[in-house]
């Protein structure tokens, strides 16, 4: 699946920040700029908009896209792009954006002033690694105002019991992680 990543860089805020893939990536590659620097992605910041030659979107219509897998989308440092983000999704409602978050406490501060119960093309999922963080994290996604809900449990850094949040406004569960631990869903 095709990822769009308009800003790069995350700050590490519960364990299961730890061992963060952007941080061990940009080590792998040699990126000079700290992981923790949070900065705009400006040769691909309006991918959703470029065109081919032939005047095609280069993200074809239909494709479900990861967004922001190298930041998080509701990081406080990207507040002054979020909303030339949010608009572009909105206007390439034939895409279907893919958003995994553990900063689920801000989202609701960080929402478009048109999106009601939700844009039809965006999937949102809370991202939790132990049960303090589902616990915390998961009663604040069911209280949003998000059209289709999702559970990640990654990295599982224990075991972890989230039937409590499973509800029928949760369209996905995906469980796995470092520690090889199930979860009990």
């Amino acid at each position: 699946m095709p990822s769009w990543n308009p800003w790069h860089g995350c700050k590490k805020i519960s364990e299961g920040c730890r061992h963060c893939y952007v941080y061990r990536q940009d080590e792998r590659y040699g990126v000079e700029i700290h992981s923790s620097v949070v900065r705009k992605n400006k040769s691909s910041f309006d991918l959703p908009l470029k065109k081919k030659r032939d005047k095609s979107h280069k993200l074809s219509s239909g494709q479900t896209i990861f967004t922001c897998f190298t930041s998080d989308f509701f990081i406080d440092e990207a507040d002054e792009w979020r909303k030339q983000a949010w608009a572009m999704i909105k206007l390439r409602n034939d895409l279907r954006f893919l958003i995994f978050t553990k900063r689920v406490d801000r989202i609701n501060d960080c929402l478009p002033d048109d999106w009601g119960d939700g844009y039809e093309n965006v999937m949102v999922s809370c991202s939790v690694e132990n049960q303090a963080m589902a616990d915390y994290r998961l009663p604040i996604l069911l209280k949003l105002p998000i059209r289709h809900k999702a559970i990640i449990v990654a990295p599982m850094l224990e075991k972890i019991d989230i039937s409590q949040y499973l509800r029928s406004d949760i369209k996905e569960v995906a469980v796995g992680g470092e520690s090889g631990l199930n979860a009990r869903i």
